[in-house]
């Protein structure tokens, strides 16, 4: 899809997925209200300062939003981030019925990406308007959260993000449940240079077991894909405080990839949880970890 009609494509059809298991993605910032303007005027700010504009991608089944900066058009790549699962969950029995994310944690740290080419997708069914939010079925934003229709068509807006790039390859960046979509792109595809994620449950069979979930019974996992994502470097972020997302969810994944043969770190994070600070980090993780074009 080009870049003209990103722009022209208005959300107007159906739309699912996103969320997590007691409120995997939630914000810590208080002053974040739950309203759904507010939500997407803080997005509009944080995307403004980072240079980035917003667009929308109709995949067919979903209409996904996302920001850009497209400063390089002789860049050979483009940096993608794919938000976390947003306000699945609004106690450990109510299910929320907007996962548009209070504070929209993967836009921030696309922001702060110094690359030439950055995007960002949200998940399909976050800043929808009421008339397209009462098409979402909930199950895509709790056990169907990385359903095989759920990644395909975030496949298809990575695909639209890369034509509109003009890009050859893509590094695929993803918080929380963002990074579960982002190892599960990365399996299928042949052009990904690099995936990194930040606090996220990479193996979700070990994660619900550990913590007693629920199972995502219509979810795809990565760990029985890691083969096939181990050809792509790449490095997982834990928070060293986080007590939703155990290391054991991240490193039952990574050593599927080693067994394979690839190339994959597992970095804790001080001072990080799984809600805080990972924008104040991120500058310096890119700094030490990251590879930039």
């Amino acid at each position: 899809m080009p870049l003209n009609e990103f722009e022209k494509a208005r959300p107007r059809g159906r739309a699912f997925f996103v969320g997590i298991c007691l409120a995997l993605g939630l914000s810590a910032c208080a002053s974040v209200t739950d309203v759904l303007k507010e939500r997407g005027e803080i997005a509009d700010d944080v995307a403004r300062r980072g240079g980035l504009s917003r667009f929308f991608v109709d995949t067919g089944q979903f209409e996904v939003v996302g920001y850009r900066r497209f400063a390089n058009s002789a860049a050979n790549e483009v940096a993608i981030y794919i938000e976390g699962d947003g306000l699945a969950f609004l106690s450990a029995n109510t299910i929320s019925k907007d996962p548009t994310p209070r504070d929209p944690v993967s836009l921030r740290l696309a922001a702060l990406d110094p690359s030439p080419n950055v995007a960002y997708l949200a998940r399909p069914c976050q800043y929808q308007a009421p008339n397209m939010l009462a098409r979402c079925s909930y199950a895509y934003w709790t056990t169907s959260r990385f359903a095989p229709l759920v990644i395909k068509e975030m496949n298809i807006a990575v695909d639209a993000i890369k034509k509109a790039a003009r890009a050859d390859r893509v590094r695929l960046y993803g918080y929380s449940g963002g990074g579960v979509v982002a190892a599960l792109l990365a399996a299928r595809r042949d052009d990904v240079a690099f995936l990194a994620t930040a606090a996220s449950p990479l193996d979700h069979g070990t994660w619900t077991r550990i913590k007693r979930f629920t199972p995502l019974r219509e979810s795809l996992n990565p760990t029985n894909v890691a083969a096939q994502a181990a050809r792509v470097p790449q490095i997982h972020f834990v928070g060293a405080d986080d007590d939703l997302v155990p290391r054991q969810a991240v490193e039952a994944y990574a050593s599927k990839v080693l067994a394979a043969g690839g190339t994959v770190s597992i970095v804790d994070v001080a001072g990080a949880d799984h809600t805080c600070c990972w924008p104040d980090k991120w500058p310096e993780l890119q700094r030490r970890w990251l590879r930039q074009p």
